[in-house]
């Protein structure tokens, strides 16, 4: 599989190899790092098995940036697991949220909005749009796992992630707000979370 030229539809299918070929060579699997001129070639699984409880969103470059990733979720019982993989993040900590709109079509993901919390949760507590920090390696790639409560995946209800959006942000941000107007605002990548 070769990298699309223009092609939005097929960048995302792109993207998705490659970040799975990169979670793999780190896991043990077999495939070739992507680069803008190389084929991907992966062998192995991909961090979860497809199910109707799986969900995905696809991280474009927001804000003039470079960095691109793939977030994948899977729901097993009361639990979703979720996985990322970004590529091109400079060098240390960086926040990565679900935010409120399933919109990333402004230049800098501000369509996104603020970070989701479900209606009706406690203020000042966990907001359900909360992910663990992505850390960068000095080769500007994260990998980040965890186990999420209190959400599900493509159920219809307000814990439902899917139709939300993800966003990097290119540091720590304990309380991003959007600023409208196309600025670069540091919302580095975005994605909305798609069933299947």
């Amino acid at each position: 599989m070769r990298p699309p030229e223009d092609d939005l539809s097929s960048l995302g299918s792109w993207l998705r190899a490659s970040a799975l070929a990169a979670a793999l060579a780190a896991c043990g699997g077999t495939a070739v790092e992507p680069g803008p001129n190389q084929s991907v070639q992966i062998t192995g699984p991909g961090f979860f098995a497809p199910g109707p409880k799986q969900a995905s969103a696809e991280l474009l470059p927001k804000s003039n940036s470079r960095v691109y990733g793939i977030v994948t979720f899977n729901q097993n019982g009361d639990k979703v697991g979720v996985a990322a993989t970004v590529f091109n993040l400079s060098l240390g900590a960086h926040s990565i949220y679900i935010h409120e709109n399933g919109n990333c079509s402004s230049p800098n993901a501000a369509s996104a909005g603020p970070v989701w919390q479900i209606p009706g949760a406690s203020p000042g507590g966990k907001r359900a749009g909360d992910l663990p920090e992505l850390f960068t390696g000095s080769e500007s790639n994260a990998a980040m796992q965890a186990t999420l409560s209190g959400v599900t995946v493509g159920d219809g209800k307000l814990t439902d992630i899917v139709g939300h959006a993800v966003v990097v942000h290119d540091r720590v941000d304990r309380d991003p707000k959007p600023q409208f107007g196309g600025a670069p605002n540091g919302w580095v990548a975005c994605g909305v979370i798609k069933q299947g």
